[in-house]
C-alpha cells in the first residue's frame, strides 16, 4: 500500500471515530527529532509528495516518545541518534491536514549507523533554504524554532 493511501485512509478513520465520539478523542500523538550537520538538516523526501519532512512519526501504545523518536529515526534514515533537547511541542489543530495530531519536536545528534532510506521517502541533507516553501505539515516552524532558539510551547 502507498505511503499516499495509508495517510488517506488513516485520515478517514480518524474523522469517523471522531464523528463517531462526537469530537471527544484524543489527538493522535506523535515526536520528531531535528538533526543538523554542516549547516544541513536530516529530512525525508516523502513518498506520497507532500513535502520535505522532519525524521518522526506516531507514538505507539506501548511506547515513550523518546523511544518513537528514537525507532523512527532509525527506521527512516539508518542512524541511531541520541535526543539532546527540546525544540517545541505544536499542537495546531491544522498542523497535519490528514488527521488531528500533536507533535514533539527534539533536537538530536547521530550516534552511529549507515543512512539508507526507507518507505516513507528518501533521506536527504539540506540547508534550510533549499526547503522552505516545500515542507509537509509543520516542519517548517520546528526548523524556524530550532533556529531561532526559540522553544514553542503551543
Amino acid at each position: 500500500m502507498t505511503e499516499k493511501l495509508k495517510g488517506l485512509l488513516a485520515g478517514l478513520i480518524f474523522r469517523l471515530i471522531a464523528l463517531l465520539t462526537l469530537g471527544q478523542i484524543s489527538p493522535i500523538l506523535s515526536a520528531c527529532v531535528i538533526i543538523e550537520r554542516d549547516g544541513k538538516f536530516l529530512l525525508i523526501d516523502r513518498s506520497d509528495g507532500l513535502g520535505y519532512t522532519i525524521p518522526g512519526g506516531i507514538v505507539r501504545y506501548r511506547e515513550t516518545l523518546e523511544q518513537c523518536v528514537l525507532r523512527e529515526a532509525q527506521e527512516e534514515t539508518g542512524y541511531n541518534v541520541a535526543i539532546t533537547s527540546i525544540v517545541g511541542i505544536y499542537s495546531s489543530p491544522k498542523r497535519d491536514p490528514r488527521l488531528r495530531a500533536v507533535s514533539i519536536a527534539y533536537k538530536g545528534s547521530i550516534i552511529d549507523g549507515k543512512e539508507h532510506h526507507s518507505k516513507e521517502g528518501q533521506t536527504c541533507w539540506h540547508a534550510p533554504g533549499e526547503v522552505f516553501g516545500h515542507m509537509a505539515f509543520d516542519c517548517e516552524l520546528m526548523l524556524k524554532d530550532y533556529l531561532s532558539g526559540q522553544q514553542r510551547l503551543s
